[in-house]
């Protein structure tokens, strides 16, 4: 309770406040009395001493020093019993005491310092008991509402009734989601633009104050703004109620009220975010079981399908995206269950990319798959793949990235699979976005655009080994490459040559600018040094593909 309201009671009567009149709004937890000069290590924050002075009566500078400590401590009050043992607080005391806007009381001599340290703590303890009730049933009351069916614009307008005093609440963003019919229009569009300054860059872990400024208090009878934390396995947000003139602060009980709407609304959310995450994980376990090439037959196919409107469209697509961090990629799928914080910041990121990719004008629907977030997009017609429509849609991917960078500090790159024409064709579509994602990866791009190109033979040469790249070319060529100079060079040529115009030795001869039996003596070296039968089709295509391993081991 407060101080001031403390020293009402009866108990108190006679008392009179000679310094530190500022500090009467001081919280009160409990009351101590003094027995030893030392008293100052056994002090606590808002806690009221009571004292005759004795311990300090033969002491001049001990009071000065106790009131000091005892408002470095943050205790409410310093109570003396005077004309016993001290006949009146010093001025020096009185001087300190003001500055620090520390309260100093005469006691009457009427009361005994147990009798007031009794009947302060009985009168402490009986308004702690009453808060309490009333935060249970407050409790009570807005559970009950919840357990009706009552909506948290229901609880919210409860709440208002309540307290007396418009009520608000903000979501995570500072954005308005529900507001009681106090919280009229014109107090409502003067009111927010402030909460919103106010609670910029502020955690959402505690409640706070936010004073109105002059302008606001001239077109409201409101001073101030007192914010409680909606709180789930994340911070949700705010409940806003605002106070008079008349009492800058909130009472304690409006305050559990305010608590106690605020735990239940944490609870309504909590109820409806796990029940979206069931149907997300439902929708994720088809996702997955599809793509992996779990779901065997048509008919289940069909029917799961048709929950998420994917069934009847000409032409399908898959979009992967993933964030551009390898911090997801260090993480083991543990941490990535256990950390809320994580969740929390993939979630975010799943709503986001949700409603960004909504202004593209695509129906769609998003799963999640490991560290992706993946698009499935259903088309209204094989027009819209066509060349030009697909640089649009390439386009406005590149605008929707840069926005989700600049506007979300969310980084993210997107490959794009291949059209299908058939739904269970969206696997192979999916790994073709997850295998144009990683291409780009693997080119060291960050946020970009990557749609999918099957790969041509060299593409797939590269996936071999260095070392077994080698060993192939060498064993194919044997002593050819033990040639010397000039003499290697005109025999690779002619092999090379020879394989790219299908075997003709007239157009090798034409091409090379050398007499046809030159050519012919070329070859037949070229089959004495490999050992090869040149013209075997098995050995033909060796010697391409050996060829073609050229550029990558120039490279190495």
């Amino acid at each position: 309770m407060l101080l001031k309201e403390l020293i009402s009671l009866p108990i108190y009567a006679n008392a009179k406040v000679v310094a530190g009149h500022g500090g009467m709004t001081n919280s009160v937890q409990s009351v101590n009395i003094m027995d030893a000069p030392d008293i100052i290590h056994y002090l606590k924050p808002q806690e009221l001493l009571l004292t005759t002075g004795y311990a300090m009566k033969d002491q001049p500078g001990a009071l000065l020093s106790l009131v000091t400590n005892m408002a470095g401590v943050g205790c409410a009050g310093l109570a003396i019993k005077t004309k016993r043992f001290l006949q009146k607080v010093p001025e020096d005391v009185i001087r300190r005491a003001e500055e620090l806007q520390f309260p100093i009381i005469e006691l009457s001599l009427e009361q005994s310092l147990g009798d007031i340290s009794n009947n302060s703590l009985s009168h402490i303890l009986e308004k702690r008991t009453d808060e309490l009730h009333y935060a249970l049933s407050t409790h009570k009351q807005f559970s009950q509402m919840i357990m009706q069916g009552k909506s948290t614009q229901d609880v919210v307008e409860a709440l208002a009734q309540l307290i007396d005093s418009p009520v608000i609440l903000l979501n995570r963003h500072s954005e308005p989601l529900f507001r009681s019919s106090t919280m009229t229009e014109p107090l409502h569009g003067n009111l927010l633009s402030q909460l919103q300054a106010g609670l910029a860059g502020t955690s959402s872990s505690s409640s706070l104050t936010i004073p109105l400024t002059s302008k606001l208090r001239a077109l409201m009878s409101y001073s101030a703004a007192e914010l409680h934390p909606i709180v789930t396995f994340q911070p949700e947000g705010f409940l806003i109620a605002l106070t008079s003139d008349i009492s800058r602060q909130l009472s304690n009980l409006t305050k559990h009220a305010m608590e106690q709407a605020a735990n239940v609304i944490g609870l309504e959310l909590m109820k409806k975010q796990a029940v979206k995450e069931r149907s997300r994980r439902y929708k994720n376990e088809f996702f997955s079981d599809f793509v992996d090439g779990l779901i065997t037959s048509e008919q289940e196919l069909m029917h799961r399908s048709k929950n998420y409107g994917l069934l009847g469209h000409p032409v399908y697509f898959s979009a992967v995206a993933k964030r551009d961090t390898s911090f997801d990629m260090l993480r083991t799928s543990h941490a990535i269950e256990s950390d809320g914080r994580f969740i929390s910041e993939r979630d975010r990121h799943y709503n986001v990319l949700k409603s960004e990719f909504s202004r593209l004008d695509l129906k769609f629907v998003l799963f999640t798959k490991n560290e992706y977030f993946c698009f499935l997009i259903a088309l209204h017609s094989n027009q819209e793949v066509a060349e030009g429509k697909e640089s649009k849609f390439i386009e406005q991917l590149k605008l929707m990235v840069g926005n989700l960078s600049e506007m979300h500090g969310i980084p993210i790159s997107i490959g794009i699979g291949n059209p299908v024409s058939q739904l269970s064709d969206i696997p192979l579509s999916y790994k073709e976005a997850v295998e144009a994602l990683q291409s780009g990866y693997d080119a060291r791009k960050q946020q970009f655009i990557q749609p999918y190109r099957a790969k041509n033979f060299n593409n797939l040469l590269r996936l071999i080994p260095k070392e077994e790249l080698r060993e192939y070319y060498e064993e194919t060529f044997k002593d050819l490459l033990t040639v010397d100079g000039k003499e290697r060079t005109d025999l690779l040529k002619t092999l090379s040559t020879f394989y790219d115009t299908h075997c003709q030795l007239a157009e090798t001869a034409k091409q090379l600018f050398v007499h046809r039996n030159t050519v012919t003596y070329r070859l037949e070296k070229c089959a004495r040094l490999t050992g090869r039968d040149l013209r075997d089709p098995v050995e033909s295509l060796r010697f391409r593909t050996a060829f073609s391993m050229e550029p990558l081991l120039l490279a190495d």
